[in-house]
């Protein structure tokens, strides 16, 4: 998708697009910031020429105001350069945010006031230019412009006055949206993103719930003008979870559960997605579930999962949906006995008086999750390892996991190493994901295979992560979705 701002010089096209670029790649898109001048098959004829003869071309020509054919051809050549850029864009990073800095458009207004426009270069520059997918007129009252670029540029106030009014004539000429940037940077990206058009909105969204970082990125950028449903959503959020642990401690408290811990929170805010899932003990999980058939209320429900034991969902009325743990494992398999985790101080951290599992165990819980049920990692998971993944704790305090997952942890210690600027979520590649089912067929614990569940689990799960890689690319879902 291609994005151009467009605007004279000192309108803030710069700030707002490179605002930009940071807000779609916190949302988890890939992201390509292309200035004016950043040409490309022309760069050949700069390192033909020699850059300093380009510049003092450049002088006679913007300057001096020289009349030359040459500089008659220029308006030509720069079409050219940029359509072939733009089509690359079209073809090949068509899933890419590609932002503008300025767009074949402004080449043409900048041509127009120089004087080096022929009726043929009008003519390809207005009928036969490839548009944006979206474009945005930048604009300013004249004096504003003038002041904020009086120290590097040597144009009177006249200058701007005319480009202003040949921005507004050019707005109305494509029929693109003119914005006044002679407010805050926050307010200006408000009022862009509320003029977008509600299909592209919508797949802004989607990208930012899928990755989970929505709500992070509304508060980091104080998007909240443009997304008021969605803060409306996060306070509803915040409700919810209230309700769900005060069910959940009342329940805790009359089963005389103390040790216990949530886990799969990822960020700072807290996230925590479609449920809340919580570790407790062998014997603890047996007495909540005779506790909750004993109760009968419709404030928590029991919902018994029939595939795997030692787990069940608890619906808590007005509130989240509660995954209960009594291990940390993967169909039937325990790979983490909850008491090493709940009894472990160095691993559970108390917070508004609730138990939350450490940074450390989290981010091996999600390298489990991930690996041997979904097949992919959210923006939000991405960043979260990125921070707090340890390979050495790991190493030394669960060998029998680091050996079941060297694969996978070699890939994933590379990419998190790696410089962040590509879409996410991020799938973990088929070859590596088959590798840890096949050590998972091998592995046993405690003298149990469990080899039946093991079977069951590479059969099912192989080819839904596949279908869903399908999906993905011809409808843009994925399973697990917050919010659908």
């Amino acid at each position: 998708m291609i994005i151009a701002f467009m605007g004279n010089d000192g309108s803030g096209k710069t700030t707002i697009a490179k605002e930009f670029v940071k807000i779609f790649r916190d949302l988890g898109f890939e992201v390509i910031y292309k200035h004016e001048y950043e040409y490309t098959i022309l760069k050949l004829l700069f390192r033909i020429v020699g850059m300093e003869k380009i510049r003092s071309e450049k002088k006679k020509m913007i300057v001096e105001r020289e009349k030359s054919w040459k500089y008659y051809l220029w308006p030509f050549l720069v079409w050219f350069d940029i359509h072939c850029s733009l089509v690359f864009f079209r073809l090949f990073k068509r899933n890419t945010i590609v932002i503008l800095d300025r767009s074949l458009y402004d080449h043409y207004l900048s041509f127009r006031y120089l004087g080096y426009l022929t009726w043929l270069s009008e003519l390809l520059y207005t009928k036969f230019s490839l548009k944006p997918d979206i474009a945005f007129v930048l604009w300013v009252e004249p004096r504003t412009a003038y002041l904020r670029k009086k120290s590097t540029h040597n144009y009177d106030i006249t200058f701007y006055v005319e480009q202003t009014k040949r921005y507004i004539e050019l707005s109305k000429m494509l029929r693109v949206n003119a914005v006044n940037t002679n407010k805050s940077v926050v307010n200006t990206v408000n009022e862009i993103f509320m003029r977008l058009p509600e299909d592209k909105l919508t797949y802004f969204l989607r990208k930012g719930m899928q990755n989970r970082v929505l709500f992070s990125v509304i508060k980091k950028y104080g998007l909240n003008s443009a997304w008021m449903k969605f803060t409306q959503a996060l306070d509803e959020r915040e409700e919810k979870l209230k309700k769900t642990f005060t069910v959940v401690k009342d329940l805790f408290e009359r089963c005389d559960v103390e040790k216990y811990c949530v886990f799969k929170t990822l960020t700072s805010e807290g996230w925590i997605g479609n449920d809340v899932d919580i570790l407790v003990s062998k014997s603890d999980f047996g007495k909540i579930i005779a506790k909750l058939k004993e109760l009968h209320t419709s404030k928590i429900v029991l919902i018994q999962k029939f595939a795997e034991k030692g787990k069940v969902d608890i619906h808590v009325q007005d509130g989240f949906t509660v995954d209960l743990h009594s291990y940390i494992g993967w169909r039937n398999v325990v790979f983490i006995p909850s008491e090493e985790v709940i009894n472990n101080n160095l691993l559970v951290k108390k917070r508004n008086g609730i138990c939350f599992a450490g940074e450390k165990i989290n981010s091996i819980i999600i390298f489990l999750t991930h690996v041997f049920e979904k097949g992919f990692v959210t923006l939000e998971e991405y960043n979260f390892l990125r921070s707090h993944f340890d390979e050495t704790f790991m190493q030394t305090s669960l060998p029998h996991l680091y050996i079941l997952l060297s694969d996978y942890i070699s890939w994933m210690t590379k990419t998190l190493k790696e410089k962040r600027n590509r879409s996410y979520p991020l799938f973990i590649p088929m070859p590596i994901i088959i590798k840890c089912y096949l050590k998972l067929l091998l592995y046993s614990k405690n003298g149990h295979s469990n080899m039946f569940w093991k079977l069951k689990a590479f059969v099912r799960d192989i080819p839904f992560m596949i279908f869903w890689r399908i999906r993905y690319v011809f409808k843009n879902k994925l399973p697990f979705e917050a919010f659908g």
